[in-house]
């Protein structure tokens, strides 16, 4: 995508507003599947530790979006990747309430592998690393859903998962791509593994 040829304000205003919608109401129908009286209201502590690691996920494209920033990307999607940045930021701190927790500790392996990737000024090259981002972090947190035991965590899960697959959306769509129906709807993402070193600031 040529900076030069970028979609006007009003679209870009309308990427934004898909970044923002969060789907409640699909997350709500994520948690039918368990039996409301079958799952405790509260994490349990199998529950916080596994949010843990999902919230250093979520600081991890945090991160990765500033650098984006701090690179100096086109103006033409800046507010987009602040909305991004944004997004996952606040998805950190709704973790780090539920689980009685400061959002911090970034997954410092994570970072570092995909950091080059995000520190470019190329719009195209930027969207598909963003793209494959959010697409694992769907499958991510679609593979922990499925592991949580408190309703806490399900509708919290069940939320952000919605959200960063419009954020895939939005970014193939900056990326040229959002015609290639294969490509999204078969997006190959294999959920992360979230196991390694964790650490970087506080948000």
């Amino acid at each position: 995508m040529d900076p030069e040829t970028a979609e006007p304000a009003s679209s870009r205003r309308s990427l934004i507003s898909a970044i923002g919608a969060a789907g409640l109401a699909s997350a709500a129908a994520l948690g039918v599947a368990r039996p409301a009286s079958a799952a405790p209201f509260t994490t349990t502590p199998e529950d916080r530790e596994l949010l843990e690691q999902a919230m250093g996920l979520e600081l991890t494209a945090r991160d990765l979006y500033l650098e984006t920033i701090e690179a100096g990307i086109s103006d033409d999607i800046l507010e987009v990747v602040e909305a991004l940045s944004g997004n996952h930021s606040a998805y950190a701190q709704a973790i780090a309430a539920v689980i009685g927790a400061s959002a911090a500790g970034r997954n410092e392996e994570l970072y570092t592998e995909l950091q080059p990737e995000f520190a470019t000024t190329d719009i195209e090259a930027f969207a598909t690393a963003g793209w494959n981002l959010e697409n694992s972090a769907v499958a991510t947190h679609t593979e922990l859903f499925s592991l949580y035991e408190s309703i806490d965590a399900v509708s919290l899960t069940g939320s952000i998962l919605v959200v960063e697959a419009r954020h895939a959306t939005v970014l193939a769509d900056i990326g040229g791509f959002s015609d290639d129906l294969d490509k999204l709807f078969e997006p190959q993402a294999e959920p992360l593994v979230l196991t390694g070193d964790s650490g970087g600031e506080e948000s």
